[in-house]
């Protein structure tokens, strides 16, 4: 066997929530071919589905399972895959570690972006297999999954959940249309959640405009605004949400509840007050109604 020589460095993710034995063989095997063999754990500064546990916990695992045999240290996320690849290279260089050096990683993920000095060597193992061979109810704890849970509920950023919101006026926007849900007693404008779907807030703002009020034509569609809602749903959490009021004019078309909106209807702007509405959406109506006035004001009325 030959004389293990040289750097190994293993690059990847491993965004899983414990190590394996396909782990221990790519390790043992970087082992029998180095005198040193290191960890890179990439990171992404935005949690996500693809990266949800961040740097330190995954450095935990590491040494958690192999003590000091590795060295591990972490390459965040680049948005240019050349500057990563020298920022790479000096993160390894600083290191000082024994020549030559051999970077380790997939394929795909890793191979095809990097640019630097060092020569690199795809794995034998997919990293897909890697995550599949790990399923948390086999063997995990209830306790110890609603820990996690709790856990990553705690560790992750704060959310701002954008929706959009619709005055609907009449034709000569001395009406306008609100909607009621089934287990409220006040009033608010037609809207919704944003999708990651949509194209944009406007057409966000169409889509959920169809989908509660029906098969409507409308024009004069005006962006007015945004605020900060008092949503009762995040009144205890560091989350809140943020909607964007649109304003338009009805032209045809029948308006329907549809949706979770229970009723729909028309109301005289001139005799309508914040007390009408839910609290969430008393901020959205003085922006409407400002809009109001300074529209029925250049009209003439």
């Amino acid at each position: 066997m030959a004389t293990p020589a040289g750097s190994g460095f293993l690059i990847g993710r491993f965004q899983v929530y414990e190590l394996n034995s396909i782990h221990d063989q790519l390790i043992s095997r970087l082992q029998q071919a180095h005198a040193r063999v290191y960890v890179v754990l990439c990171s992404n500064p935005a949690p996500s589905l693809s990266n949800p546990l961040d740097w330190p916990l995954r450095k935990a695992l590491f040494e958690e399972r192999y003590g000091d045999t590795l060295e591990i240290l972490e390459m965040p996320d680049l948005p240019d895959d050349r500057i990563w690849s020298q920022e790479l290279d000096r993160r390894i260089l600083a290191m000082r570690p024994p020549r030559p050096v051999v970077l380790y990683g997939s394929r795909e993920r890793f191979i095809a972006h990097y640019s630097g000095q060092f020569l690199t060597e795809p794995l034998e193992a997919n990293l897909d297999e890697i995550m599949a061979t790990v399923t948390p109810f086999e063997s995990t704890s209830l306790r110890d999954f609603c820990a996690g849970v709790i856990y990553g509920a705690i560790r992750r950023f704060p959310t701002v959940y954008p929706t959009v919101d619709i005055a609907l006026f009449s034709t000569d926007y001395r009406r306008v249309l609100l909607g009621r849900k089934a287990n409220e007693a006040g009033w608010r404008f037609p809207g919704g959640f944003v999708d990651p779907s949509d194209e944009s807030y406007e057409d966000a703002a169409l889509r959920e405009l169809e989908e509660e009020c029906g098969q409507i034509e409308i024009d004069e569609f005006t962006y007015l605004g945004s605020c900060r809602i008092d949503d009762w749903r995040y009144r205890d959490t560091p989350d809140t949400v943020m909607s964007h009021l649109y304003a338009c004019r009805w032209v045809s078309g029948e308006v329907k509840p549809n949706d979770d909106l229970k009723e729909l209807r028309w109301y005289d702007v001139r005799r309508l007050g914040a007390n009408r509405f839910i609290p969430e959406h008393r901020p959205l109506f003085e922006m409407a109604k400002s809009y109001w006035r300074d529209l029925r004001e250049g009209l003439g009325q």
